[in-house]
């Protein structure tokens, strides 16, 4: 009878296996593992958009030196820009008018005139006038302001038609009516000057008739000066 002891090696124990990483450092390093791999797309995206940028920039730069030669080349086929020397004068006239009324404007709004003759309301109402194409050269008030005249500019005798309509909505010329127009060109320009007054027209005074019974002395001088 054989007293021989065997023994049995587990070698699936913990001891006999190789050494493992714990299972919170494998949690470290696989969320590291992730940020790099996260961070080298977004660097490689960002390489790759910066390329695209760049080669977009060039082409628009292209583009923008093709307009630009463009634009120089038309520069070049037109003749340069001349003010016209009248137009120049005639705007800074029609500049010096303008401030002119509006100094009058601001002298007259400022007096404190007694109730019963005040014009402020009527000469604030002529400020706020504001018809494109028409300009206020001047105005007077006749009559203790039952009268007004007015005098300016257009490039449009069919603005002064607007200009009245919208004047005379106002309070302070809802009872006035302008009974005489006079619409005139001037020469050499295409601007016209207009002139509105509530009072009619004065009639023109009949020419006193011509003496058909001339001197003798008148006929001696005619005929020294070769007139009959």
């Amino acid at each position: 009878m054989s007293w021989e002891i065997k023994q049995r090696v587990n070698f699936y124990l913990d001891e006999f296996q190789p050494p493992k990483i714990p299972d919170d450092l494998k949690m470290i390093l696989i969320g590291a593992g992730l940020h790099v791999g996260i961070a080298v797309v977004v660097l490689l995206g960002l390489v790759i958009n910066w390329y695209w940028q760049g080669h977009r920039l060039e082409g628009m730069q292209e583009r923008q030196a093709i307009v630009e030669q463009q634009v120089a080349n038309i520069e070049s086929e037109r003749p340069p820009l001349k003010l016209d020397d009248a137009l120049v004068a005639q705007r800074a006239k029609l500049r010096e008018d303008l401030e002119s009324s509006q100094r009058i404007l601001r002298y007259l709004t400022q007096q404190e005139l007694d109730s019963s003759t005040s014009f402020t309301t009527m000469v604030k109402e002529l400020g706020d006038q504001d018809v494109r194409g028409v300009w206020l050269k001047s105005f007077a008030f006749y009559d203790e302001g039952r009268h007004i005249n007015i005098s300016g500019f257009t490039d449009d005798p069919a603005k002064i038609s607007r200009y009245v309509s919208d004047l005379l909505k106002r309070s302070g010329f809802s009872e006035q009516a302008f009974r005489f127009v006079d619409v005139r060109k001037q020469e050499n320009s295409r601007w016209l000057t207009f002139k509105l007054d509530t009072r009619p027209r004065e009639k023109e005074k009949p020419a006193e008739p011509r003496n058909a019974a001339l001197t003798s002395a008148e006929l001696m001088r005619r005929a020294r000066e070769d007139v009959l």
